[in-house]
């Protein structure tokens, strides 16, 4: 039997490899997690700078927005400003009263009353005229029809009458048929 020193030995020298894997693969993962870390750390901040760009965006977008309604508002102010006085000035009782009479008010509305009257009928009979559809004055361009068809549909019959008539044999109906596709 042996002393054991040989045993020692081996198992010594197993344990420093061990050992030296050990630390060479924990090295390696503290690389590649310090790697992953700095890609994280990257996509972060670059994250952050696309965030700060779009809000930075967006609320120049809202701010031009906001400039363009202020102005459209009072341009709309202006306008129904304008449209008030010019309604002020056509109304009869908004001139002064001196100088008019009661006639020529009572006249006033008398020819009003008549000029809405004539706005509506004209406007009826363009109304009626629309509706009525336009005479075509070109000639519908003549059709061929074929030999069947021709001999079997010269005179219209009312739904009556043809519920009254002699019905076709089978043949001659689906020939028609085939024939009208």
């Amino acid at each position: 039997m042996s002393n054991g020193n040989g045993v020692t030995a081996r198992i010594s020298a197993a344990a420093d490899t061990v050992a030296d894997r050990a630390s060479a693969f924990s090295t390696t993962v503290a690389k590649n997690a310090d790697a992953a870390v700095e890609k994280v750390k990257k996509a972060a901040t670059g994250v952050k700078q696309a965030a700060t760009d779009a809000r930075q965006a967006a609320k120049k977008a809202v701010g031009k927005t906001k400039t363009r309604l202020r102005k459209a508002s009072a341009d709309a102010r202006k306008e129904a400003a304008a449209i008030q006085r010019a309604k002020a000035a056509k109304k009869p009782g908004a001139r002064k009263a001196s100088g008019t009479s009661v006639a020529k008010k009572a006249a006033s509305k008398k020819t009003t009353a008549k000029k809405a009257a004539t706005k509506r009928a004209t406007a009826s009979k363009a109304t009626a005229k629309k509706a009525m559809p336009a005479k075509s004055t070109a000639k519908a361009p003549a059709r061929k029809a074929t030999a069947k068809k021709a001999a079997g549909t010269s005179a219209r019959r009312s739904p009556a009458k043809k519920a009254a008539g002699r019905k076709a044999p089978a043949g001659k109906t689906a020939a028609k048929k085939a024939s009208r596709r």
